[in-house]
């Protein structure tokens, strides 16, 4: 049996010895699921149903890599192919680049139905 360390607060602008250099976190909502994608998956700009994880999780973000044409949107669902919770659409003929937060729970699958023109871009989940 090992006896209790105990230790005082460091000194003010001294950094206790015994304390992570690098503040390593994982946040997580009520579900349990992080906060911050930990998983990619990169959408084509073409017609097509994308079943991008086939089970349950969380949609963080969605990075727009090619605009696709201003009326061509991509669809992104809670659910298989075209039915479902609609959690997101990418509107087509958005700006490379432009990063649209989702940040929702989906119960089911995640996929994803892209049009001809539609919008590239890569989808952040967990």
């Amino acid at each position: 049996m090992t006896a209790a360390l105990i230790t005082q607060p460091p000194e003010p602008g001294r950094v206790d010895s015994a304390m992570s250099k690098n503040a390593n976190w994982t946040e997580y909502d009520d579900l349990g699921w992080p906060i911050r994608a930990s998983l990619a998956a990169a959408i084509a700009a073409s017609a097509g149903t994308t079943t991008v994880k086939n089970a349950a999780g969380r949609c963080i973000k969605i990075v727009v890599t090619a605009a696709g044409t201003s009326t061509d949107n991509a669809t992104i669902y809670d659910g298989p192919a075209a039915s479902g919770i609609i959690l997101a659409i990418v509107p087509g003929g958005g700006t490379i680049g432009n990063v649209i937060a989702i940040d929702l729970p989906f119960a089911t699958n995640l996929t994803v139905v892209n049009v001809t023109s539609g919008p590239a871009f890569t989808i952040g989940y967990c």
